[in-house]
C-alpha cells in the first residue's frame, strides 16, 4: 500500500522516465504491482492453475478455451511467485512456447497484416518501416531491442522464477499444440476444445524457415540463444 502511494506521488514524467529504463516485461510488472487491483485471479483459483501467456504462442486460444476468454495479460511467472507465494506453490503452472524463428515471424506478420487497436499501434508502426521480415531482423531484431517490445520479448523472460530458473510445471509446444493442450486439460480435469484465435489473416500462414535467408536464421538464433537452449529448440 505504501509503495503504491509513494509511486503515485511521483510526477508522471518521472514515472515514465523510470519505466522507460526497464524491459517491457519488467515494466508490466511494475505497473501491475502499483495498481489497486491486486489479487490472485479467480479464473486461476477456480482451476488451481497458473497460466503464463507468452505472446504469439496460442495464448489467446488457451484463454478462450479454459477461462471463457478472460486473459491474464503477459505477466511473467516470477511476478506471481513474489506476489502470491502460497497460490504459486500449490498451483499447476503451465505455458506454451514456440520455435523462436517462427514466433518472431508470426509476430511480424500479425502486426503487418491485421487491423489492431491503439495498444498495438506503436508496434505496427515499428514493423512498417522495414521492407520484409529479413530486413526487419537485420536492422531491428537485436538482443538490446527485443526487450523493448512485448511481441518480440524473449520467451524465457516470461517463464523464469526470481532466481532465473525455468519454473513452469509443464511447458507445451505449439508444434504439438493439440496434444499438449489435451495433457493440460487432463491435469486440470477440464475437457474443452481449443479454438484458433488471434492469428494472421493469411489463410495458410507461411513458415519462416521456408523462405527467410540463412543470415536471418543465424541472426534470430543469436538473438534468442537463451530461448533456443532453455526451451529445447537447438
Amino acid at each position: 500500500m505504501l509503495q503504491r502511494y509513494l509511486w503515485k506521488l511521483l510526477p508522471k514524467s518521472q514515472r515514465a522516465f523510470l519505466l522507460g529504463r526497464l524491459s517491457v516485461v519488467d515494466r508490466q510488472v511494475v505497473n501491475k504491482s502499483m495498481s489497486a487491483n491486486l489479487g490472485f485471479p479467480q479464473a486461476f483459483e477456480q482451476h488451481s492453475c497458473l497460466f503464463i501467456h507468452v505472446p504469439k504462442c496460442a495464448g489467446s486460444s488457451v484463454c478462450a478455451a479454459l477461462f471463457d476468454g478472460w486473459s491474464p495479460g503477459h505477466l511473467p511467472l516470477y511476478w506471481y511467485e513474489q506476489q502470491f507465494p502460497e497460490q504459486f506453490a500449490t498451483s499447476f503452472k503451465f505455458a506454451f512456447v514456440r520455435d523462436p524463428l517462427e514466433r518472431a515471424y508470426s509476430a511480424y506478420a500479425f502486426l503487418r497484416g491485421n487491423e489492431l487497436g491503439r495498444r498495438d499501434q506503436a508496434a505496427q508502426q515499428l514493423v512498417s518501416h522495414y521492407r520484409d521480415f529479413d530486413d526487419f531482423v537485420a536492422r531491428w531484431l537485436h538482443s538490446e531491442t527485443i526487450s523493448r517490445q512485448i511481441h518480440f520479448a524473449a520467451q524465457t523472460d516470461f517463464l523464469t522464477d526470481s532466481l532465473g530458473h525455468l519454473a513452469p510445471d509443464f511447458i507445451g509446444y505449439q508444434e504439438h499444440l493439440e496434444r499438449d493442450f489435451r495433457l493440460v486439460c487432463e491435469q486440470l480435469g477440464h475437457s474443452v476444445v481449443l479454438p484458433h484465435l488471434n492469428g494472421s489473416q493469411q489463410r495458410r500462414p507461411m513458415l519462416a524457415r521456408d523462405f527467410c535467408s540463412v543470415r536471418t536464421r543465424r541472426l534470430v538464433r543469436r538473438v534468442y540463444q537463451r530461448d533456443y537452449e532453455m526451451l529445447g529448440y537447438e
